[in-house]
């Protein structure tokens, strides 16, 4: 079916991949600009409050898109499941533009007030729900067109993206940094970045035009006889015909998604604050773990479709496992840029080998009409809650034991619990989907 999608739409596999996965690329990016000016946005939109109790406030504000980011994810992914994965798509890249359009325009305290933050958090929720709701749709949709021996390189692309909407956002605001005085940064230059998402979201939307919408013959769709029982929403088939699924797909994605954002967010600033690195080596370490997880993603879709998404995902998970505490605690012994870049490139590619193989496996195993919204369920949720809360829980951690090592135990900690569920989820490596 997904072969003939392709055919049918008459697209070359570049053509789909970069069509489905620039609008993630681009709403990561926008999602993740808005962290590297919170001082100049807290300074701005928060003058009352104390230079620290600013950057909180901002920070907090910021932190507000991860906590709607599972209901984007669940609400989208079930219109997805109902009316299509393209027109999810395109609905989310329009959400994301105008949420970067509310940021880059909205007036300062000085001029608007008390409406001056609400603006911004305004346009964090709406960012957060837009990013929570594209990833759905896109790997959905990457995996039902891609054939039977390619649906884990195909699905592999939408995580690359989310990676290169990192590095991009880190990129552009380093250059604007670089590029402008602190003062002019302050007053308009920390707006550019926002203008960039907005101006690049039209493109996103022209690329996507001739895609192929891959929701055909959906049981939402059908015509029922009089009298004949209404089928499941998704959402509830979800978390009802397949709640044992989608609890077992939210825990294997445990694992890779506290190691992403412990390895990929927390060490850099951990770096800074422990170790006393430069600022600059915790953005350059940022960007080089970015691009590793960009290069190492495809190749572990390719991995993945040739041994199967277990064999991949149980080597990655404990390589990772074993390997997360001597790189912790080589960059203690050798704190350096150097060191740093390393660890968190060496520690990416094992990312990437557990979250690929899982990201493919969850839409594989739940049905059409139930797809997107599986996806939501389970990467979104872990991501937004497993992942989201480890740069703090790690904190914490570093706070209560005094030992700066004591995040590497929690990723092993993680990655040892999320090799259990799948032991019971099944390998489709080469079946056709349903």
């Amino acid at each position: 079916m997904s072969s003939l999608a392709l055919g049918k739409a008459g697209l070359s596999k570049t053509h789909v991949i970069a069509a489905t996965t620039v609008g993630t690329a681009l709403e990561f990016y926008d999602f993740t600009i808005y962290s590297f000016f919170a001082i100049q946005i807290g300074q701005l939109f928060f003058p009352g409050a104390s230079p620290v109790n600013q950057f909180l406030l901002s920070i907090g504000v910021f932190g507000v898109g991860f906590v709607v980011r599972p209901l984007g994810g669940i609400v989208i992914g079930a219109y997805a499941d109902r009316v299509g994965r393209k027109k999810a798509m395109v609905l989310t890249i329009m959400m994301m533009a105008l949420s970067c359009a509310m940021i880059a325009c909205a007036p300062p305290y000085a001029v608007a007030g008390m409406a001056a933050p609400l603006i911004v958090l305004a346009a964090r929720l709406l960012q957060g729900f837009a990013a929570g709701g594209e990833f759905g749709p896109g790997t959905t949709l990457l995996v039902e067109y891609a054939t039977d021996q390619t649906r884990a390189f195909f699905a592999s692309w939408n995580f690359a993206a989310t990676a290169l909407g990192l590095a991009l956002g880190a990129l552009v605001a380093t250059l604007v940094n670089a590029a402008l005085p602190k003062q002019a940064v302050l007053e308009w230059g920390w707006r550019l970045p926002f203008l960039l998402g907005i101006i690049a979201a039209p493109a996103g939307m022209l690329i996507r035009r001739r895609l192929e919408e891959t929701l055909v013959n959906s049981t939402t769709r059908a015509t029922h006889a009089p009298g004949a029982p209404r089928p499941q929403g998704a959402l509830k088939a979800a978390l009802t015909t397949h709640l044992k699924l989608t609890i077992l797909g939210t825990f294997a994605e445990l694992g890779g998604s506290v190691s992403v954002y412990v390895t990929a967010f927390f060490l850099p600033s951990h770096a800074v604050r422990a170790l006393h690195l430069s600022p600059t080596a915790a953005v350059t370490s940022g960007v080089v773990s970015s691009l590793v997880l960009f290069v190492s993603a495809p190749l572990t879709g390719k991995l993945a479709d040739h041994f199967t998404r277990k064999r991949v995902l149980v080597i990655s998970r404990v390589i990772m496992l074993l390997a997360v505490y001597p790189a912790f605690a080589f960059l203690g012994n050798h704190p350096s840029m150097t060191a740093l870049c390393i660890v968190s490139g060496l520690l990416a590619v094992f990312v990437a080998g557990q979250i690929v193989p899982v990201l493919v496996m969850i839409p594989e195993l739940f049905p059409k009409h139930v797809r997107a919204t599986g996806i939501a369920l389970t990467y979104v949720v872990s991501a937004s809650f497993f992942g989201g809360f480890s740069p703090f829980i790690a904190t914490w951690l570093v706070a209560k034991t005094g030992n700066p090592l004591a995040p590497a135990w929690y990723v092993a900690a993680a990655c040892a619990i999320s090799l259990v569920p799948i032991i019971w989820l099944k390998d489709r490596t080469g079946e056709s989907l349903a």
